[in-house]
């Protein structure tokens, strides 16, 4: 029951499939009402579940007189609103069974010139995503958190002949002694977005634009999501992760069939290319990786050149993340130091 609720969790965001599994839904809660309603019936009136049943069947046979004129309007009507996303809700799924490898036409993939520093990049990005902002600013509204962080990770992020001055990966995120650059940021949910090959739950953020241009920096906070039911960790395993590293997580694979349904499969089979669906081994190549925070957790997104980019910041940021989501502390002690940091920290 837990695979089948996640399968329809991950395959909501399709816009044929999501078509797909309302209309299963609302079939099945019309035929659950009308059941509960027959039994109700069949108990006030002291008749058989098979007539109460059969006295709504009635109900919905019973001839009506309406005038000519009405149906007219109402077919036009109905053909308006139903007919054009019917046919388009149909070919979109005959597309999908019958060419489940075609892909869209993607734009071209080369790639800008890299024409200046990571830090002044950022900055402009920061002046786009946060315009009026200087020191500060929260956002505790997941919703808006995300609108913010689309504009500041909107493509382009990758450049071509990059080099020491002008990098071809600028945006950057930093948490201890772990960092990668920024290839591709989406929104996936009203409250989720996928930065690389994390899904990130956001709960809050908080940008930070001072009077030197190389230190801005966002904060990105996380929310902890339930588990894919791969692994089934328990409550101590999580706390052990949590213990050892500040946080905890889990990574698997997503799979797609033929008809474009997504399903999610172990790290193990994700590195093995291959996985078992219905008792047969399955090849899993094309699969794509993911990770999932199943506690708080939390990172900045800055310049690539900026003086977080330093040793200083893997050796004092880690203990100041965990204390942060172990509510030790509160965030403005550790962006206070951030404060402190020189233009080339080592």
């Amino acid at each position: 029951m837990k695979k089948l609720i996640l399968i329809i969790k991950v395959n909501w965001k399709d816009p044929v499939w999501s078509k797909v599994i309302a209309t299963g839904i609302i079939a099945t809660f019309s035929f659950f009402f009308t059941s509960l309603y027959s039994l109700i019936l069949s108990i006030i009136d002291s008749i058989s579940f098979k007539d109460a049943f059969q006295t709504i069947t009635d109900f919905f046979d019973k001839e009506v007189s309406v005038n000519i004129g009405v149906i007219a309007v109402l077919v036009i009507l109905y053909i308006t609103l139903t007919l054009n996303p019917f046919i388009s809700f149909i070919v979109s799924l005959f597309n999908k069974i019958t060419s489940p490898k075609r892909e869209k036409k993607e734009k071209s993939t080369e790639l800008a010139r890299a024409t200046e520093y990571s830090t002044s990049f950022f900055n402009q990005r920061m002046a786009s995503a946060f315009p009026g902002i200087r020191d500060i600013a929260w956002f505790d509204n997941p919703i808006i958190a995300l609108d913010r962080l689309e504009i500041l990770l909107k493509e382009p992020l990758m450049f071509k002949l990059g080099s020491k001055q002008f990098e071809s990966d600028p945006i950057w995120w930093f948490r201890g002694g772990s960092a990668l650059n920024i290839e591709k940021f989406k929104r996936i949910g009203r409250k989720k977005g996928l930065m690389n090959i994390a899904q990130l739950k956001i709960k809050r953020i908080a940008a930070y634009r001072g009077d030197s241009y190389y230190k801005d920096f966002v904060y990105v906070e996380l929310e902890g999501e339930k588990q894919t039911g791969l692994y089934n960790y328990s409550k101590q395993d999580i706390e052990r992760q949590i213990e050892f590293f500040g946080y905890s997580w889990e990574e698997y694979g997503l799979i797609r069939n033929k008809i474009g349904w997504t399903t999610p499969i172990r790290r193990e089979e994700y590195e093995d290319g291959a996985t078992i669906k219905g008792g047969k081994v399955r090849e899993a190549l094309k699969a794509e990786l993911r990770v999932r925070y199943l506690s708080k957790y939390n990172f900045i997104i800055a310049a690539k050149g900026s003086p977080y980019n330093s040793r200083r910041f893997e050796r004092e940021s880690k203990l100041y993340l965990n204390a942060i989501l172990k509510d030790e502390i509160e965030p403005n002690e550790f962006f206070d130091i951030l404060k402190t940091y020189n233009k080339n920290e080592q």
